[in-house]
């Protein structure tokens, strides 16, 4: 398969997600991972644009770039926000706060759940600030190839 490189930007809105994640989901099933596997890279996908639109922008206006690679071993996202710009406010997913944010996850509680989905069900998950202050989340699937499966 030939490297693709897709590039799209959202409005920081929930309701823009659900379209980004049936491309995804589509585009995933051609490229031939299983249907669980699909269902996988879209929750990751959902609950990575979640955060971004949710804690990472500033108003709607702004928008969530993602940025979907495909080469011969891998299907690559990254979701990069703008970082939220009140003041006193810390950035919704650094590594500092990253700790804070897992040991504050619990069963009883909604929030904090996404990075724990992100990291468990991807092959990579890394997130790193960006140049405008907000944070780039990176997942990677890697296609199964007959030999990876065990029987």
């Amino acid at each position: 398969m030939a490297q693709a490189d897709i590039q799209l930007q959202i409005p920081s809105a929930a309701f823009y997600i659900e379209p980004v994640r049936a491309f995804v989901g589509n585009l995933a099933k051609s490229l031939g991972f299983s249907r669980k596997r699909v269902a996988d890279i879209q929750l990751v996908l959902d609950e990575v644009c979640s955060n971004a639109v949710h804690h990472g922008s500033v108003n709607a206006t702004v928008g969530v770039k993602l940025c979907i690679s495909i080469d011969t071993d891998t299907l690559e996202i990254l979701v990069r926000d703008t970082g939220t710009r009140h003041a006193g406010k810390k950035s919704w997913l650094t590594h500092e706060r990253l700790s804070e944010i897992e040991m504050n996850r619990s069963p009883n509680n909604e929030s904090g759940h996404g990075i724990f989905i992100a990291k468990s069900l991807s092959d990579m998950h890394e997130m790193k600030t960006n140049a405008s202050g907000g944070t780039d989340v990176r997942v990677v699937f890697r296609f199964l190839k007959p030999r990876d499966i065990e029987i």
